[in-house]
């Protein structure tokens, strides 16, 4: 296994919608691609972790809801996850994102999911409901699938913020590097 390198914000990869896995793409590469993408989750450390982030334009997606409790219980490994239900009560949950270093936004989510996926290794489509904490990996992680990463969802002045300091720090370091 290998850890990958994660895109963070500004970068334009991270606002592209991802394409589906195609059927020839099914196997043990897509499955130790995904491991790949697990052990750079628990890495960074995060809860879940979605291809594009990775520079990898599929619809791909890892998430350990325990990953900060030892990890390993809860791996879940998505090909093609698309939310076929949503409740309608609602919860509130201050998201970060390993795209998005140092940058916390409240995002109002669905308490439960009705989530459909393939089965990375088989391509088998399944199905199962996730509520509360869960719920809310599976939406941010989709949300990166869609090119919608937690910047956007962040106020126009938070976001205007963000993106000056990261490019301010940018311009020092590549001034003390040279």
């Amino acid at each position: 296994m290998a850890v990958l390198p994660i895109i963070t914000a500004p970068n334009p990869v991270l606002e592209d919608k991802a394409r589906d896995v195609q059927p020839d793409e099914f196997g043990e590469a897509l499955a130790k691609h995904l491991s790949d993408m697990a052990e750079t989750m628990y890495a960074a450390p995060g809860v879940g972790l979605a291809a594009p982030q990775v520079s990898d334009s599929r619809r791909l997606v890892v998430i350990d809801s325990e990953a900060g409790e030892g990890g390993g219980e809860r791996l879940r490994k998505f090909a093609n996850p698309t939310i076929v239900e949503r409740s309608k009560e609602s919860i509130f949950w201050r998201e970060t994102c390993l795209s998005v270093p140092e940058l916390e936004v409240e995002v109002k989510r669905a308490q439960r999911i009705l989530l459909r996926w393939s089965d990375p290794l088989s391509g088998a489509t399944q199905e199962e409901t996730f509520e509360g904490y869960e719920a809310v990996i599976v939406q941010h992680e989709l949300d990166h699938l869609e090119g919608t990463i937690l910047l956007s969802r962040a106020s126009r002045l938070k976001r205007s913020r963000y993106i000056k300091r990261v490019k301010k720090l940018r311009r020092q370091t590549n001034m003390e590097i040279s």
